[in-house]
Parts: structure tokens; C-alpha cells; sequence
């Protein structure tokens, strides 16, 4: 064999050789581009599953009507007092007296808490002076909201991380986003996969949820923001 047909050969077999190598670290590169395109990003899978608007057995106070004792010593007013001697906490009251005894006496803070069974609740502390007790009776309660989600996805999510946003299709008004963990109670900091979970009953608050307490939000958005950077600004 020539010297040219050796020399041939050999440039031939390097040849060979560098596209099979070539060949096969394309397949891995193919291979692995198969497994990242497979990779399943972190995705959370929260599903809003009901919201609820309805009057609880205890909550905030719609409407009351005045006790039998109209008590002694109030101011004419009108004045804001303060209600004791009942379930719940945080009803105030503007009243109206002649001659000492309450006549009239309208919400100013609903509070929560309270039954429609609470009678003979207590007037008190109109502009820091303890007056004769008169007492009204709980009539009505507002109604109070409870979401229920639940967790489709693997991965376990914050509740912290899951908002809610509330809106009046009819009205075409929609309120501010506020955190799930606002509104539950329970003990744990996320919602684990397959585990479905209720807030606890809430009435609305303008300044949390953009709705006063006696309106009726239709629709509910639920959005999960987990997958976030941040850095701090830098001041010069």
C-alpha cells in the first residue's frame, strides 16, 4: 500500500471518529434539552373553591332597638357611648336622651361578635362619664364572608403569598387584594398539596378589602405571588 493511500486512511478514520463523537454529544445535548424541556417549573396550583356571604350565628351588629330601661342621667346629645353585659365587643352607639333617659340610639361601630339573642345590653361611658345603664337589644346581624381554597398542585404554598381580590360585576367596582393569612386563624403558615382550607368568618372593612361592611361584593379572584425577587435600593 502506498504511502498516500496510508495516509488517506488514517485522515479518513479521524475522521469517522470525530463525527462519531460529534454525533454522540449531540445526542446528550438532545437528551438533555428533552429533560429541561420535561422540568416542571415551580407552578402553584390554588383553587378558589367557594365564597360564602351570609349571616353567621355571631358577628357585627346590623340593627338594634332600645331595652326596656331607658336609664337616668345621659346628656341631651347626641353622644357616643361605649356597650357592655354582651357576647360580643366593640359596639358603640350614638345616643339621644330627654330629660335623662335614652330615646333614641343609632350604630356608630358595629364591632363583632355579638348574637341576635343579646338583650338588655348595656349603655355606658358617654363621654367618659358613666351614666344610669340604659339597654337595648340586638336585632339583626351583617352579613360576614368565608373563602374556602384548596391545593391542586405538589408543592406546599404560603398563605401569606395567596390574595384575594373582591369585585361588584354590577357595579363595576372591585376592591383592594388582601392576604389570605389576614383572614384565617388556624395554626398553620401554608396549605399543604391536597389539603383544602376555610377563613374564618369576616365582614368587610373599607380600608382592608375596599367595601363597606354592608356591601355585596359577586365575583372573587384568587392570585399567588411566590416567585418574586427583590433587592434593596441603593441610596446616593
Amino acid at each position: 500500500m502506498s504511502g498516500s493511500s496510508v495516509g488517506a486512511m488514517v485522515v479518513g478514520t479521524i475522521f469517522i471518529m470525530i463525527f462519531g463523537m460529534a454525533t454522540v454529544s449531540m445526542i446528550e445535548s438532545i437528551d438533555d434539552s428533552v429533560e429541561v424541556a420535561e422540568y416542571e417549573l415551580p407552578n402553584p396550583k390554588i383553587k378558589l373553591d367557594s365564597v360564602t356571604d351570609k349571616v353567621e350565628a355571631t358577628g357585627p351588629v346590623l340593627a338594634i332597638s332600645l331595652g326596656d330601661t331607658p336609664g337616668t342621667g345621659y346628656a341631651d346629645g347626641p353622644d357616643t357611648c361605649t356597650t357592655t353585659h354582651a357576647s360580643g365587643t366593640g359596639l358603640t352607639v350614638s345616643v339621644t336622651a330627654v330629660a335623662g333617659a335614652v330615646t333614641v340610639a343609632t350604630i356608630v361601630d358595629a364591632g363583632n361578635g355579638y348574637g341576635t339573642g343579646d338583650e338588655s345590653v348595656q349603655i355606658s361611658e358617654c363621654g367618659g362619664v358613666e351614666n344610669g345603664l340604659a339597654t337595648l337589644d340586638i336585632d339583626s346581624l351583617h352579613d360576614q364572608n368565608t373563602i374556602t381554597i384548596s391545593n391542586l398542585g405538589s408543592e406546599a404554598v404560603q398563605l401569606s403569598h395567596i390574595y384575594i381580590t373582591l369585585s361588584d360585576t354590577l357595579q363595576y367596582t372591585q376592591g383592594f387584594p388582601f392576604q389570605f393569612s389576614f383572614i384565617y386563624s388556624g395554626s398553620s403558615l401554608f396549605i399543604f398539596p391536597g389539603e383544602e382550607i376555610s377563613s374564618d368568618a369576616f365582614p368587610l372593612d373599607s380600608n382592608v378589602h375596599g367595601y363597606a361592611i354592608d356591601a355585596d361584593p359577586n365575583r372573587a379572584f384568587l392570585a399567588v405571588y411566590e416567585h418574586s425577587s427583590a433587592v434593596p435600593v441603593t441610596i446616593t
